[in-house]
């Protein structure tokens, strides 16, 4: 039986976002994961504009994310993003569904070093969010 997580609930009022830079790092591309709790599409909406906002991330190659949000009938939404990385937001869901996590919003970042990296792009986004999630815990 697996429990469902919500942070949310010990978020204190200065909450920063949770980051863990350069978790990863694969012939010098480099993995960071970022973690907030949301409640709907428009706040992760809100999130990703402001966190593009940051220099870092504006520039980096690709800003891929998954979320899950529990919906107040009981139900979960559930979305993905890419951002060119085919398929990596669909790693990071599903890590998220894996654990059961709802009410949040987890992005990792790479910065592409000219280096073809081919299918360990995969493990390395799920080796993020992984370790990410470990740390939430």
């Amino acid at each position: 039986m697996k429990i469902a997580l919500n942070f949310w609930d010990n978020i204190s009022a200065d909450f920063k976002i949770k980051t863990l830079k350069d978790i990863v790092i694969d012939r010098k591309s480099k993995y960071t994961s970022v973690w907030w709790a949301i409640f709907s599409k428009v706040d992760a909406d809100i999130f990703m504009k402001e966190l593009c906002r940051d220099t870092y991330y504006r520039k980096a190659t690709h800003n891929t994310y998954a979320y899950r949000v529990e919906q107040e009938n009981g139900s979960i939404l559930e979305s993905r993003n890419d951002d060119g990385e085919t398929w990596a937001g669909n790693c990071i869901l599903r890590e998220l569904q894996r654990e059961n996590v709802v009410n949040t919003i987890v992005v990792v970042t790479r910065y592409f070093w000219w280096v073809q990296l081919h299918s360990d792009r995969f493990k390395n986004v799920i080796i993020a969010t992984k370790l990410f999630l470990k740390e939430m815990k």
